[in-house]
């Protein structure tokens, strides 16, 4: 009788351990889905940015393919000049990941299939955020060629009243001119190429992510059966 009443609690006692751990299971998926969903709705946001770097490149081509010999460009063309710069620049949210790593929580996730795509989607991450600190640097780079192309001396009101390169193109009017040095030019339009075919790739790239995020959603709702 001692040996079964042992013998039941120990059953007893593992059977609560068993649903204490597809509870914490079930709310770590559901945190898990809230972090993918974010991962979309911040993708998405990102893609158009990424249409319009390209864009604004091509507006600066086809001007100095109609000017070759421009020495002063008119306040437009500045403005898409800056706007070859930058670009959108993801981070996921990688809280729940987080947990599951620290914590040892990845052995919750009994789901095989699941385990898998999850494993799978984390790897994608690594090696965006492995090539976005590279895509940063090129970013970097063409912002140090921009400056030695334009006259700082057409700048320099706009300079002083301004304290953030995102704000400064707003002000320059179209009927503004601003001195250029051609000298530097030549680096700058070749170095803008390598960007408009490193920014669509890049576009590419996050677009593969951000489906394979749906169709992790869509996996984690399935089968644990969530809203």
């Amino acid at each position: 009788m001692l040996f079964l009443a042992v013998f039941c609690g120990f059953l007893a006692e593992n059977f609560r351990e068993h649903q204490i751990e597809k509870t914490r299971e079930r709310q770590y998926m559901q945190s898990f889905v809230y972090d993918l969903e974010n991962d979309t709705i911040n993708l998405n946001i990102g893609f158009p940015q990424k249409d319009q770097r390209i864009q604004a490149i091509d507006s600066v081509y086809l001007f100095f393919e109609s000017n070759p010999d421009a020495k002063i460009i008119p306040g437009a063309v500045f403005r898409h000049m800056y706007r070859t710069i930058w670009d959108r620049h993801y981070r996921r949210n990688s809280t729940t990941i987080d947990q599951l790593r620290n914590a040892g929580g990845m052995r919750l996730i009994r789901k095989k299939n699941v385990a898998d795509s999850i494993a799978a989607y984390d790897l994608q991450w690594q090696r965006a955020e492995f090539w976005r600190e590279a895509y940063i640097t090129r970013q970097e780079k063409l912002m140090d060629i921009l400056h030695k192309v334009f006259n700082s001396g057409d700048l320099i009101s706009q300079y002083r009243q301004h304290s953030s390169t995102f704000t400064l193109p707003a002000i320059i009017t179209d009927s503004m001119k601003i001195r250029i040095y051609p000298a530097y030019l030549n680096e700058y339009l070749n170095f803008i190429f390598d960007q408009k075919i490193t920014t669509k790739q890049d576009k590419r790239a996050y677009q593969t992510l951000e489906k394979s995020a749906e169709r992790l959603i869509e996996l984690i709702k399935k089968e644990y059966h969530l809203q």
